[in-house]
């Protein structure tokens, strides 16, 4: 009777997955959805000009991305619970000095203590995290991973909005680092495992392989060990960080410049419920990319990500009413969350699992490197084009050449 049920039992890769969405929901939510918030606050507040305010941003994905690369290498060595641990700590301190700000240089200093606990947590972590634990299931298991960042910026956005408006920001920052602290610790210490050979486990919960054994799911060639300068020798892993780069480039800009772009037409309330939308979107892009995501192969899924947020961008140009924003916001935030896990899911596809951390950091950098360059290209544009439509049509000519580029990028190196 025993030996019957066995068979039964939840695999605990899967627990692992449910504990990576509470903490991918408080990062997201905190870390990425919310800069505009802070930001179209301290706007309004002390009139700083909107290019000025995109510098932090900037200083966000450069530092994120520098970061990440020791990062990568620290989750190797130690394991990603302990650097979960230390991100967390660092995202509280962040809203401490974000909820304070009266200088411009408290504003910068917030996002550069932010990018430092973002880029502990993000999909560095929880990528190697999903990686380790799954390898047949690992599309289903990645995209499921994050679902909880929509749900994050779905959740946390107007609850921050409104008690910035009534309570002020610094106990808006407050309430915030406390949600962090409170979700993140536990979750790392008392649920995430490192990897399914520290319980007595194998990858998605298979039987173990007898000793000699040749293995038919994938898992061998999938443990092939890299080193980074091998992996910066293939043209996949250069084709990768550009393609990724530009995505992101489009992405971030648009993530940070969303409430100040929507705030003249809807104000700082009706702005965030439409990053609401955005982010519930989000999470329907992702639901759908669970249950289709082995349908089609990652360079199709890569392009079609990118056709998407393009026409996205195209509506946004030459949105002329509030419906016509809310269907541009949806239609981006619907690939908003595919994008996001195809950044660490494609990276293992190529590069395998044993060594995702130290492969998958330098391709991080490059990531936050477009990140980095896109809200401030988009507040210098706005600034000398007199509006966003120019801009976000340039954006979808980005995103355009990106999809172009990805039969290059996905292909394992032999």
């Amino acid at each position: 009777m025993e030996t019957a049920s066995q068979p039964s039992r939840l695999y605990y890769g899967w627990i692992v997955v449910i504990a990576c969405n509470f903490v991918a929901m408080i990062t997201w939510g905190v870390a990425i959805f919310n800069q505009g918030v802070f930001a179209a606050h301290y706007i309004a507040v002390y009139h700083w000009p909107l290019w000025y305010m995109s510098l932090g941003p900037v200083i966000f994905h450069i530092w994120a991305g520098v970061a990440g690369i020791a990062v990568g290498q620290l989750v190797d060595r130690y394991g990603p619970r302990y650097v979960l641990l230390s991100g967390a700590f660092l995202l509280s301190a962040a809203l401490a000095v974000f909820g304070g700000v009266s200088e411009p240089w408290h504003y910068f200093a917030a996002f550069f203590i932010l990018s430092t606990g973002f880029a502990c947590i993000h999909t560095i972590t929880i990528g190697k995290i999903v990686a380790r634990w799954f390898v047949r299931h690992r599309t289903r298991a990645m995209a499921s991973s994050t679902i909880g960042a929509g749900i994050g910026g779905a959740l946390l956005v107007p609850v921050n909005a409104a008690m910035i408006e009534e309570y002020g920001a610094l106990n808006a920052a407050a309430v915030l680092a406390g949600i962090t602290l409170a979700t993140i610790i536990p979750t790392a210490l008392f649920v995430i495992r490192d990897g399914p050979e520290t319980m007595g486990l194998e990858p998605d919960g298979a039987e173990p392989a007898e000793p000699g054994a040749i293995r038919d799911d994938g898992a061998s060639s999938d443990t092939r060990h890299w080193t980074m300068s091998a992996a910066m020798g293939t043209i996949a892993f250069w084709g990768l960080s550009i393609c990724f780069a530009l995505g992101m480039v489009a992405q971030s800009a648009y993530l940070f410049h969303q409430v100040p772009f929507l705030q003249s037409e809807l104000g700082l309330v009706g702005a965030s419920w439409v990053v609401t939308v955005t982010t519930i979107a989000g999470i329907a892009g992702r639901a759908a990319f669970i249950g289709i995501g082995d349908r089609l192969s990652p360079n199709q899924w890569m392009m079609a990500v990118f056709a998407t947020q393009a026409v996205a961008f195209g509506v946004l140009a030459v949105s002329a009413n509030a419906v016509a924003l809310v269907v541009g916001s949806a239609l981006f935030g619907l690939t908003m969350g595919v994008a996001v896990t195809l950044q660490p899911l494609v990276t293992a596809y190529v590069f395998g699992r044993t060594t995702f951390g130290r492969i998958y950091g330098p391709i991080y950098f490059g990531i936050r490197m477009g990140a980095a360059a896109g809200p401030g290209l988009v507040g210098f544009g706005v600034t000398l084009a007199g509006g966003y439509p120019m801009v976000w049509t340039g954006l979808a000519m980005i995103l355009v050449l990106a999809g172009l580029l990805v039969p290059l990028a996905v292909r394992r190196p032999t």
